[in-house]
């Protein structure tokens, strides 16, 4: 009998993930594909919502990790996908957390400790305002709340005001770290781990528990209905829980949620 050659052998899962998880994302991508060399995982970021979308169109997707678990429950969770049969999702995990941050000019210039620096006059502020990026909604609600911790709630509307939303042209978590790090605004507002993705070319400024949502902020993981490979996607969604993952998740700003929390028919090997 002739064995299978390695190439037959080979199997490249599609990943669907959020924008906020592009670079843990390269880093669990680097460090899975040297323990299993027949897998290959290709990666697409995006926007949640706008990934959830393009599953129930049909798209193959093998693991799915949006930057919320409410994307699968409202869009996924036991939706069918056409006259296939199938369901956008029948569970997922939750498996790190993020925060709300401000980036600026490497060496943060300007000095800049809270949102009445990044109010004044002649700074150039860059935000999401995509309508279906979770990000748009979480940066108001960060902007509410540390406003009123630094007790200027006119902050909030004023920084808003002057980075309107405009339908024809969103901006996207990538958009704001690049205006920030290329010089075309002095400060930004993203997730902790797409600063920490920047790799020193912006400074973070962080902010306390109370303000960052970090309680509300979870990725999730799934296996969709259209996964073309689900044996090989669960495994990597488990390794996803392991201790080296959860290293690699920490030090990339996405903090591991331990235990894993549980939502549908959960294969076993994930309980």
């Amino acid at each position: 009998m002739i064995a299978p050659s390695m190439a037959a052998l080979a199997v490249e899962l599609e990943v669907f993930h959020a924008d906020s998880l592009a670079a843990p994302m390269r880093e669990l991508k680097g460090a899975y594909e040297a323990k299993h060399p027949d897998i290959t995982l290709k990666l697409t970021s995006g926007v949640s919502k706008q990934l959830a979308e393009r599953i129930l169109k049909g798209d193959a997707c093998d693991v799915f990790a949006p930057s919320s678990p409410a994307v699968i429950d409202d869009d996924l969770l036991n939706k069918p996908i056409g006259a296939s049969g199938n369901v956008g999702a029948a569970w997922y995990i939750v498996f790190s957390a993020n925060e709300m941050v401000v980036i600026t000019a490497k060496g943060n210039p300007l000095g800049i400790r809270e949102l009445g620096d990044i109010a004044k006059p002649g700074v150039r502020v860059a935000r999401v305002t995509g309508e279906k990026d979770l990000a748009t909604a979480r940066t108001v609600e960060f902007l509410r709340r540390e406003a009123a911790r630094e007790r200027r709630p006119e902050l909030a509307q004023q920084i808003a005001d002057e980075t309107p939303i405009v339908p024809a042209k969103p901006v996207n978590v990538p958009d704001v770290v690049n205006a920030v790090s290329q010089g075309n605004a002095d400060a930004g507002i993203v997730y902790y781990s797409a600063a920490v993705g920047a790799r020193g070319d912006v400074g973070i400024v962080r902010f306390p528990d109370t303000v960052n949502l970090s309680e509300a902020i979870r990725n999730a993981a799934a296996v969709p209905g259209t996964a073309r490979n689900p044996q090989e996607a669960t495994a990597f969604v488990a390794y996803l829980t392991s201790p080296e993952a959860q290293e690699i998740l920490k030090s990339a700003g996405q903090p591991p949620v331990s235990p894993a929390i549980h939502r549908g028919a959960v294969p076993a090997g994930l309980r």
